[in-house]
């Protein structure tokens, strides 16, 4: 016999509260005993009552276990389990067994005087939280060999043979005693039931359990099944309609005036899923008959519903992915839905979460804390003080991840900075700072949320200060920005620290069409930026001349270094030329009017979270050793250099003359190695190997890959996303923030 001590811990003087994981209890601290993995309940409850101090026979004791519903390796969600027999007690102890991620068993004392009613177990058991009742259904069982409930010989199956749906129940025991003692769990049958037999065929044997379900046991789990009860018709219809909505798909419903009191059917159009139900002799109707579940396509599901569905998961789990929502819906009502579809009912549920937009400003502390909790963070909050001392307006919140912290000096020594537009009742702006990985994809550093009035050249100068002081002090950083003067102004000041300071040309053609509005110049413009030929830099700006001698005295005086990639001698930029990327990634945030900040924050972090893990993962996949745009232009330059003629031109192998015969007149290049420099710009510009070093290396037989710059080799993108974001706490877990000011919605010292 197994004898193994099960430590257990135990609650009481206080009350049962239900929270987004499920039960919890509030009031006391767990008392903890270690039992035996096999005990009797009756034993048990001696022992409680001796622990407790509550004398037997005054005090009845009841116990309700924290059962674990659904167990995922990024979630866990809890039922009420009442402990009414040894049985459903063995699957409280079982629990360290079957689920080794849990640690502890707990157990809920309701202490009850012997001198008041005692609550029936049904009623216990039919207030189980339903998401997912499957130990409640498998041990509510009418074992007790003296009750016999009428049934229908079809409904008499194995646990098996009911289990559709993967749930594994126990097996049904010829041995009434096996799960229980005495009548306790005749108590399990409804009080109104009907006991009497009727009949050699439809009566259940005294060797045979049955089981009892019920629409409370039922209503969020996967699929209906043979053998549920529900107290009325009326209950069963809302029981169909709930289970057809969940899963989008439509049905009908049979009736027949001479047998509606006693019989309802339910079919598909679409596909062949049934479901007859029947009236027992308990007044009860019972599912008879069901062929499960739908194989017809869902009708379309909206985001609302979708928000309404996961907004329970969201409150438990902030970072759930599309992907594992998705997952969710899947294995629940047998559906997919597209990942913009999904992301979208995220939003609004966590909107329903965090708070609508007044709301939104006053959470905001809370879930700043709560990322400090559970990530390193360094943040800056500015605010308005409003009359009342303890009341203030928002203006601006500065975040950085350690994560991000951490990661950047792997990536090249460049800082892209733009703005994303936040429209709707409360307009403003982020500002976004970041690097560039290996794979030129973006690498997020810092953020900012700004209102449109605060906009100036004092937020950049505290935006750009935030930067230098918190995040990163290297030296030689390359800053890629708009042209926005309040931007230039802060820049331009001695005490900044942004020496190397160069502008996106994207903006830069923007700003030149708000001059000029001429389209073709604003693409010579772009033509000329973007070439890394100084002759064609030229060509452009010359034909711009003749178009319009104003636009050419516009863009000379802006230095070329700090727009065109042709003059980009040190190549600080390493062949970036704008910032776009910053909205191609992060423009998700404006893409819905009056997003509540506490919202776009949550999205931005389980948009990094997503991304390191992503990240990662591919690194770790990659067998090339240097990224795979660098590898893929290697190969193509590789092709082209074995066309081109190499020519020493001194015996130290450090200069050579290279040609490229071409029909209108050749081209010759000239390289020399140890410099690491190329007249045709490319391998200064893009810190790796041109047509023609390739042509050189293969002539003198060396290695080409030692020239390519350490920040796109993978051990530089494994040292990036090394480490992983850790989950944000359930929101009933955020902490409270005594020392900040109550946040109120920007502009509303105007209302004070």
């Amino acid at each position: 016999m197994d004898t193994r001590k099960i430590p257990v811990f135990c609650y009481w003087n206080g009350c049962i509260k239900d929270g987004p994981d499920g039960p919890f209890y509030e009031g006391s601290s767990p008392r903890v005993i270690r039992v035996e993995s096999k005990i009797e309940l009756s034993k048990l409850l001696d022992d409680l009552h001796r622990v407790t101090g509550l004398e037997k026979g005054k005090f009845q004791i009841d116990l309700i276990g924290r059962y674990p519903s659904i167990v995922q390796p990024s979630m866990v969600k809890y039922m009420r389990l009442p402990v009414v027999d040894d049985c459903s007690l063995e699957t409280m102890l079982e629990l360290p067994s079957y689920h080794p991620s849990i640690n502890n068993v707990e157990f809920y004392l309701q202490v009850i005087p012997v001198s008041e009613p005692l609550s029936h177990p049904l009623t216990v058991a039919n207030s189980v939280s339903s998401s997912a009742n499957q130990a409640a259904r498998k041990r509510f069982r009418t074992d007790d060999a003296n009750v016999n409930v009428s049934v229908r010989e079809n409904t008499l199956r194995t646990p098996r043979e009911l289990n559709s749906n993967g749930w594994i129940e126990d097996e049904q025991s010829t041995d009434a005693g096996n799960c229980g003692s005495g009548g306790g769990n005749s108590e399990a049958v409804p009080k109104n039931a009907n006991l009497e037999n009727s009949g050699p065929t439809n009566v259940l044997s005294n060797s045979v359990s049955k089981q009892l379900f019920f629409s409370s046991s039922w209503l969020d789990e996967r699929e209906l099944q043979v053998g549920m009860l529900f107290s009325d018709k009326d209950e069963l219809d809302k029981a169909v309609k709930l289970y057809s909505c969940r899963r989008h798909r439509g049905y009908f419903t049979r009736e027949c005036s001479y047998s509606i009191d006693f019989r309802r059917s339910y079919g598909c159009y679409k596909c062949g899923w049934t479901l007859t139900s029947e009236k027992t002799k308990g007044n009860f109707f019972e599912i008879t008959k069901y062929r499960g579940p739908h194989t017809c396509e869902p009708e379309d599901v909206g985001s609302d519903f979708l928000a309404c569905e996961i907004e329970c998961l969201i409150r438990a789990q902030p970072l759930l992915s599309v992907a594992e929502l998705n997952k969710w819906v899947k294995e629940g009502f047998g559906y997919t839905v597209s990942g913009d579809k999904m992301l979208d009912a995220k939003k609004k549920a966590t909107i329903a979460i965090s708070g609508d937009l007044e709301k939104s400003f006053s959470v905001l502390p809370k879930f700043m804390a709560a990322l400090c909790s559970s990530n390193k963070i360094v943040l800056d909050c500015q605010y308005d003080i409003l009359p009342d001392s303890e009341d203030a307006s928002f203006r601006s919140v500065f975040w950085a991840f350690q994560l991000s912290i951490e990661g950047f000096p792997l990536c090249r020594p460049l800082v892209i900075v733009d703005t994303i537009d936040l429209s709707g009742k409360y307009p403003g702006k982020m500002l976004v700072a970041a690097g560039l990985d290996a794979d030129n994809s973006l690498f997020p550093l810092a953020f900012a949320i700004i209102t449109q009035e605060s906009l100036s050249a004092d937020t950049w100068r505290w935006f750009f200060g935030c930067i230098r002081k918190k995040v990163t002090q290297r030296e030689g950083l390359c800053l890629i920005t708009s042209l926005y003067p309040d931007i230039v102004t802060v820049v331009n000041e001695p005490e900044c620290q942004w020496m190397r300071h160069r502008f996106c040309l994207r903006h830069m053609c923007f700003k030149f069409y708000e001059v000029f509005s001429n389209n073709l110049m604003t693409e010579f413009v772009y033509k000329a930026g973007s070439t890394s030929y100084s002759s064609t830099f030229n060509y452009y700006l010359k034909k711009i001349e003749e178009m319009n001698p104003e636009a050419r005295k516009w863009l000379d005086e802006i230095p070329p270094h700090q727009w065109a990639l042709s003059h980009d001698s040190d190549g600080l930029r390493f062949g970036i030329m704008d910032t776009n990327l910053i909205f191609t990634t992060y423009g998700f945030v404006n893409k819905d009017r009056d997003l509540p900040i506490t919202t776009c924050m949550l999205l931005i972090f389980d948009h990094l979270a997503e991304l390191f893990k992503s990240r990662l993962g591919e690194s770790l996949n990659r067998e090339e050793l240097y990224a795979k745009h660098v590898m893929k232009k290697l190969e193509e330059y590789k092709v082209a250099g074995r066309t081109l003629d190499v020519l020493p031109l001194e015996q130290t192998g450090e200069s050579f003359k290279v040609t490229e015969v071409l029909k209108g007149g050749n081209k010759r290049f000239f390289v020399h190695r140890s410099d690491r420099v190329c007249t045709c710009g490319i391998w200064q510009l893009y810190k790796y190997p041109c047509p023609h070093l390739l042509a050189v290396c293969r002539k003198m037989n060396i290695d080409h890959l030692q020239y390519v710059n350490d920040f796109y080799n993978i051990e530089s993108s494994l040292g990036v996303y090394a480490a992983n974001f850790n989950p944000l706490p359930g929101v009933s877990d955020w902490p409270e923030v005594i020392d900040a000011p109550r946040l109120f919605p920007p502009g509303s010292r105007k209302i004070h």
